[in-house]
């Protein structure tokens, strides 16, 4: 699955930069995988019936995603070629991936014990950026009550966790060593 959304995701991010379009079709395709949403179960049917031909799936593209991007169409057209029209939503993610990346921007998860204030934010997002060498963070901001204080931030992969809870778990590995 991975490997196909990949595909995809590269061939449209390559010709956005060729054509000079990776604002509009990165903004278009967005709204798509929003919409997409709640046809999840209709493209994964398409898919999986082999009673649905090539034109019933092509059909289907054309009646529920009108006036999109070209590109965008053409890239929904193959998929329902090759029966993976349930992938739009992966491949949106690999696709919204290569795009932060050519931004140097990444989404982060901030947790803390309360909703932080917007200037709070601003300059968490300003040590975090340092850390991870980006030049802009999306920055979301969840209530976790049993961090206890403290926050925990998350970009990609990487996790920041200064909260009283993990000095907690770190306290207890270093008595359950000593006994």
């Amino acid at each position: 699955m991975a490997q196909v959304a990949k595909k995809y995701a590269k061939a449209l991010y390559d010709v956005a930069l060729d054509k000079d379009m990776l604002e509009a079709i990165y903004e278009e395709f967005a709204t798509i995988d929003q919409a997409v949403e709640s046809y999840i179960d209709a493209l994964r049917d398409l898919d999986e019936d082999p009673a649905k031909d090539v034109h019933q799936r092509r059909r289907f593209v054309t009646n529920v995603f009108k006036d999109v991007n070209d590109y965008i169409e053409n890239m929904l057209y193959i998929l329902a070629d090759n029966r993976h029209l349930s992938y739009v939503a992966d491949v949106f993610k690999v696709f919204q991936a290569l795009y932060n990346e050519h931004h140097n921007q990444d989404f982060a998860e901030i947790e803390s014990v309360y909703q932080l204030s917007e200037e709070e934010i601003e300059r968490l997002s300003e040590v975090i950026k340092q850390q991870t060498n980006l030049d802009h963070l999306i920055v979301s901001n969840h209530v976790n009550p049993s961090l206890i204080g403290g926050i925990r931030a998350k970009v990609n992969t990487k996790v920041m966790d200064a909260s009283v809870q993990n000095d907690l778990r770190k306290l207890e590995k270093q008595f359950t060593r000593v006994n």
